[in-house]
């Protein structure tokens, strides 16, 4: 089972319409079948009920991967209408979307919307969205000190992406090595979860380039 699976399994709840892909999700990583399940329920649910549907298949789709379509599913809800500890981290997640997508802007703009759901808990995806506007900001130095506390927190499964967005401040920084230990020690998580995989190879490859430029410019130092 995967991190993503363990951090959501709270969000789902043991009972009411989606406890059936709450049960599945305990046991899978996120699919195209836990995705529909999730569609499924949403269908014969009602009320609040329906917008917790929309909540989780966005959700969903950003940890499988999709997030183009997760983007879109995050726009159709509104976190007011979830409760207070889940619309907390459904907003934190869509501005985390918004931002591997770098749609800063509208990020900003969920941000300043929803500042009182985002801020609302201490918890390490609030300390992930303040890094995120620190990136957004151009305070890449803030961005990555916030990012390495938040990443230290004592269980892995409540620093979800966490890493990439470290790694994507740090590469503004030209920190290729110390990015480079962050990502061979990481990014297996994000293989073959569609455009999230994009991304951390895209992450990879400015490490590599990035380092070898790096050697070269020592080199010719020396001589």
């Amino acid at each position: 089972m995967s991190i993503f699976s363990e951090r959501i399994k709270g969000f789902l709840g043991l009972s009411g319409p989606y406890s059936e892909a709450a049960s599945y999700l305990a046991s899978h990583d996120y699919n195209d079948e836990y995705i529909e399940m999730l569609r499924a329920a949403r269908e014969n649910a009602k009320g609040k009920k329906r917008e917790e549907g929309t909540a989780l298949i966005a959700q969903g789709l950003l940890f499988k991967g999709e997030l183009k379509a997760a983007a879109e599913e995050f726009s159709a809800c509104d976190p007011r209408k979830l409760p207070k500890s889940v619309g907390h981290i459904f907003v934190n997640n869509r501005i985390l979307c918004l931002f591997l997508l770098d749609r800063f802007r509208e990020a900003d703009e969920v941000y300043r919307e929803y500042n009182s759901l985002a801020l609302g808990e201490k918890t390490v995806a609030m300390r992930r969205t303040i890094g995120i506007r620190e990136h957004c900001a151009g305070r890449y130095e803030n961005a990555v000190e916030i990012f390495v506390k938040a990443l230290s927190a004592a269980d892995r499964r409540h620093t979800v992406m966490v890493d990439l967005c470290l790694v994507r401040s740090m590469l503004r920084l030209d920190m290729y090595e110390r990015a480079g230990e962050i990502a061979k020690k990481n990014f297996s998580a994000y293989y073959g979860k569609g455009e999230l995989t994009a991304l951390v190879k895209k992450a990879e490859m400015k490490i590599q380039t990035g380092a070898r430029s790096t050697f070269k410019g020592k080199k010719k130092k020396r001589k």
